[in-house]
């Protein structure tokens, strides 16, 4: 009973009840239609409700921003429903941008109808369990509502970034597996590297007879840089480390789409990449290779979140089988004094660590008016945080201070020539 049919009810028991006190006939005959449309509702109301429901999600290769067509096509294996109404729930996040999550109709016995509407979503994993039937009479006096199971769900994967090659070179390399990255030492590879006195077993097309012509009764051989693989471990700070949420969002989303994109290349050149996601919760995906590791990558980052501000020392101890010993690990997070002792144990464990840090300063005083006091107020926050850079840099972490605005490809080459360690990050006042 919904507060349709109630008000019918107080209504007609209202005339009922004056009709007897007051003894008056043409009362209790007001009444006599209310009863009838009372009556007419509690006949025609559904005995029950027995409905099948298929999702079909069109969920593939997604990406935050594309749109999304969902269809809900429902099955009537029982009476029929004179007025049924279906709604389908949907996150907070996902809005339509075509059709509706809500339908009213009539279903005979045996016939199908379809629920057909599209969404724009944000990055994220969005499932769905059941959709809502409500069956009434025809005047809709009285409800039955049950969830019908339909479920689905729909990977949004982070937009990526334009980056089609990168410079990345790590010092250490797997040894005896082959790959793209120099390896510093002779060996199988494309690059020379240099010249030695022929030994036995050595190919014929490899030998230098110009060298050979100069030095009779000698043979030489032509020695090239070996390309191996290597381990490559990204850290997502997902930390708010201040209550600037709309900037802090906009820095982080930039650091996904960041990680996505510098992942799947390291991957499509066969490397072996990591990811551990450190914030108010920590998730973490093991080294591995290939399109599936990638697909785990992009699942975690996709449910990456912002939360609470942790100190990188309550990690104290980055555990080996998620990052092994000599890995190049790539660090997104925004700078904060508080982290440079775990920076310095990831140096003393033996890692090449990378600081890619989005810049906040630029993005805020992009926004705000200019006038003296801001201005100021950025020459003064800039300072501290090339500071708090510089003092990375002395420990011996690689930095890159991330202008968003610019791409990410273009200053990576820029800053690769540059990677030594020395104070290398320049104040801009």
């Amino acid at each position: 009973m919904n507060n349709k049919s109630l008000l019918l009810v107080l209504i007609i028991c209202g005339l009922i009840l004056s009709a007897l006190i007051s003894r008056n006939g043409k009362l209790l005959s007001l009444a006599l239609p209310f009863l009838v449309y009372l009556i007419i509702g509690v006949v025609q109301t559904p005995g029950g409700i027995n409905l099948i429901a298929k999702r079909l999600i069109d969920n593939s290769g997604v990406v935050a921003g594309d749109f999304i067509e969902t269809r809900l096509v429902i099955e009537n294996r029982g009476d029929a429903l004179i007025n049924l109404c279906l709604k389908d729930s949907l996150a907070s996040t996902l809005k339509i941008v075509e059709g509706s999550a809500r339908q009213r109709l009539s279903l005979s016995a045996g016939k199908t109808t379809e629920l057909k509407y599209l969404l724009k979503a944000a990055r994220g994993v969005y499932s769905w369990k059941m959709v809502r039937a409500c069956a009434s009479d025809p005047f809709g006096l009285f409800d039955l509502e049950c969830d019908i199971p339909a479920p689905g769900e729909v990977f949004v994967r982070p937009a990526t970034l334009q980056i089609k090659s990168t410079t990345l070179k790590p010092r250490f390399t797997l040894q005896q597996t082959a790959g793209l990255i120099s390896a510093r030492s002779a060996g199988s590879g494309t690059d020379f590297w240099g010249i030695r006195e022929y030994r036995a077993g050595d190919p014929m097309r490899r030998l230098n007879w110009r060298l050979a012509a100069r030095h009779p009764h000698k043979l030489f051989t032509n020695e090239y840089e070996r390309e191996e693989i290597s381990d490559f471990g990204f850290i997502l700070d997902t930390r708010k480390l201040t209550n600037a949420d709309a900037m802090e969002e906009a820095l982080f989303e930039n650091s996904i789409r960041a990680v996505a994109s510098l992942s799947e290349n390291i991957l499509n050149h066969g490397n072996r990449v990591s990811l551990l996601v450190f914030g108010e919760f920590i998730s973490y995906v093991f080294p591995g290779y290939g399109k599936g590791q990638l697909s785990l990558l992009q699942r975690k980052l996709a449910c990456a979140k912002l939360g609470e501000n942790l100190p990188f020392n309550y990690l104290e101890y980055f555990p080996t089988r998620l990052f092994p010993s000599r890995s190049m690990i790539i660090i997104f997070s925004a700078v904060d004094s508080r982290d440079l002792e775990a920076y310095a144990r990831l140096l003393a464990f033996g890692y090449e660590v990378l600081l890619i840090s989005p810049d906040p300063i630029g993005f805020v005083s992009r926004m705000l008016p200019l006038t003296e006091i801001n201005k100021l107020a950025s020459r003064a926050a800039r300072v501290e945080r090339v500071l708090l850079l510089k003092q990375l840099l002395k420990l011996g972490v690689n930095v890159i201070d991330w202008d968003v605005n610019q791409p990410l490809e273009t200053i990576l080459h820029k800053t690769a020539r540059h990677w030594v360690r020395k104070e290398n990050v320049r104040v801009r006042l």
